[in-house]
């Protein structure tokens, strides 16, 4: 497992403390008509106090997925298999009413899509407040005070006529920040947001990183980023686990995966980046199509798309080591050595 060998944080000391969530060969699996669909495959990974991990990879990748599971949140023709470990305490496919006393206050998420998330018969601030009083038994004065609060810290203008809307009466963008006030709301140990600035101007989307940073400078949280943004990753990440059909590809410090590439796929993710000082020409893109849940190729599922392909590609490489030792540095290719 990743924690066996400490992570280095490149902003701060992470705290000593033991492992606080510890995530072992996750997997799931959905029932079609079409028979069984596995959309994540042994996925591993850890988080201490105030680490930020950024998961990324293109749609599909079994990111999401990954992140429902923990929660307890995927769909009913959907099962998880695996442990998910908070603070030693297994809580995968526990019933809810002990999962709640974890998901909420302790667990929080940020779901990719606020209109779907918020419930449209209630104000903004009927569903935050409903946070506390659910999960800290405050009063609705002292909520609706701590809403108003967490409003303002997220710079939304006239915070008080924010409480008293409605989901409707706002754009994407302050649906995505109500939900991001909601989640941080409990002052959670650990915060998975998905996608959290897709909706959100480069201006709104720097404060949210910024309120990110706050909060772990603050109460130690710690952080699983989903996204698209290599950028963000870059900027906020201690540990980086890049995914490809429901696998883990590439996990290792935010450093290494920039700066020592060691699987193809990462490689082309980075190369897929467009750059300010490349001509409209040069933008590149990686060949093919992610692969279907339905038909998986045999063997690492970027093989079909990946220009070091051979016959060793036909089975899957475990998530091992790399070649040169590296800590922590953690790639499922038959080709590391060649990749650096």
């Amino acid at each position: 497992m990743a924690c066996a060998t400490p992570w280095t944080r490149r902003t701060a000391d992470v705290s000593t403390e033991k492992t606080l969530l510890d995530v072992n060969n996750l997997n799931v699996h959905f029932q079609t008509p079409e028979g069984e669909l596995q959309a994540v495959r042994d996925v591993s990974f850890c988080l201490r106090p105030g680490e930020t991990l950024g998961v990324v990879g293109e749609s599909g990748s079994g990111k999401s997925q990954t992140m429902l599971a923990m929660m307890g949140l995927l769909a009913n023709n959907a099962r998880a298999e695996g442990q998910v470990l908070f603070r030693g305490e297994n809580i995968l496919n526990v019933p809810a009413a002990q999962l709640n006393r974890v998901r909420g206050p302790k667990l929080a998420m940020i779901f990719q899509d606020p209109m779907s998330s918020l419930n449209p018969f209630l104000t903004v601030e009927r569903q935050m407040t409903e946070v506390l009083q659910i999960h800290q038994n405050t009063s609705r004065g002292q909520a609706r005070a701590a809403s108003l609060q967490m409003l303002e810290k997220l710079r939304i203008a006239d915070p008080l006529r924010c409480l008293n809307s409605y989901p409707h009466q706002f754009s994407g963008g302050m649906r995505q920040r109500i939900m991001i006030a909601m989640a941080l709301l409990s002052q959670p140990d650990v915060l998975i947001a998905d996608e959290p600035t897709t909706a959100l101007d480069v201006t709104v989307q720097a404060q949210i990183v910024a309120l990110l940073r706050q909060l772990q400078q603050d109460h130690g949280t710690s952080i699983i980023m989903v996204t698209h943004d290599l950028g963000l990753v870059a900027g906020l990440s201690d540990q980086v686990m890049v995914m490809y059909g429901g696998r883990v590809m590439e996990h290792a410090l935010a450093d290494d995966i920039f700066y020592h590439t060691r699987h193809p796929y990462t490689r082309a993710l980075l190369e897929s980046v467009p750059r300010i000082e490349q001509a409209d020409d040069a933008l590149l893109a990686i060949p093919g199509m992610p692969p279907s849940l339905r038909s998986m190729p045999p063997g690492c599922p970027f093989a079909p798309r990946c220009a070091r392909a051979d016959h060793n590609c036909l089975v899957p490489a475990p998530l091992s080591l790399a070649t040169d030792g590296a800590a922590a540095h953690r790639v499922a290719c038959h080709h590391t050595g060649s990749t650096a």
